[in-house]
């Protein structure tokens, strides 16, 4: 009786032993998976902490492009409507002094009864300060032009380059994604091999198959946004600007100045 009770708790002795060593292959594993865990978290927030500055750098260029392109656009407005005011302001002065040269002729003229070819003169004189003025009106009008299409160019750029961007963060975020789904499944594929019940092996097997679906989406997504390869990067061909050309009105001498008798 003796010998049947030893045999017992030897028995017992086994079983908590058993126990004991599956337990702790249990913890083992929770442990590794755990780790696991906690590493991929760690990467994750790495990398999301690491696009988000690089988000803001890209922002804070852009921004002072964009401040740049306007103070060079403020300067350029400036420095033209300077020189239009001072082209102006000349024009004005040579047809005030023109005239007032024209006016004393005709009192002259009017005193020496002197013919009247003078009033004629007078009359060629306000038609060229007339057509002066609109061929200046109309060279404003031109570059007004030509700053409104290097703007709307400079936009269309900008907008391209925006767009460019949100591709490749996409390309990188779908790529760091692939990475991940990489590195889990070749954990199942390393817990399956360490696997002991079928019970385990199904649930991993079910973990691997749902993976697996999410490896063939994520696949076909990058191939359709073209492999992963940045996007953007679509030339856009620059129409070349055309300028008008006036010919200035020549009266008398032929030197380009249309007051010139």
């Amino acid at each position: 009786m003796s010998r049947e009770n030893s045999a017992l708790i030897a028995l017992e002795e086994l079983k908590n032993l058993e126990a004991q060593r599956v337990q702790d292959v249990a913890d083992e594993q929770q442990r590794v998976e755990d780790e696991a865990r906690r590493k991929r978290e760690e990467e994750e927030r790495i990398r999301r902490e690491e696009e988000e500055r690089v988000r803001r750098e890209e922002e804070e260029r852009l921004r002072l492009e964009q401040e740049e392109r306007e103070r060079k656009e403020r300067e350029e407005r400036i420095r033209v409507a300077e020189a239009e005011a001072r082209s102006r302001a000349e024009q004005e002065a040579r047809l005030k002094e023109e005239q007032m040269r024209l006016d004393a002729q005709v009192k002259m003229a009017e005193r020496k009864k002197t013919p009247y070819w003078l009033y004629a003169t007078a009359g060629v004189l306000a038609i060229g300060l007339g057509v002066g003025a609109y061929f200046l009106w109309q060279n404003m009008q031109e570059k007004d032009r030509i700053a409104q299409e290097k703007k709307a160019r400079e936009a269309e750029l900008e907008k391209e380059k925006v767009a460019r961007a949100a591709a490749e963060k996409e390309a990188a975020e779908l790529k760091a994604k692939q990475e991940e789904l990489d590195k889990k499944a070749k954990e199942l594929e390393e817990k399956l091999g360490k696997a002991e019940t079928e019970a385990e092996r199904q649930a991993l097997l079910a973990e691997q198959a749902k993976l697996e679906e999410e490896q063939a989406a994520l696949k076909k997504k990058r191939k359709g946004k073209g492999g992963g390869g940045g996007g953007g990067g679509s030339s856009t061909k620059k129409k070349p600007v055309t300028k008008k050309r006036k010919d200035a009105l020549q009266l008398g001498g032929g030197n380009g100045n249309p007051l010139d008798l």
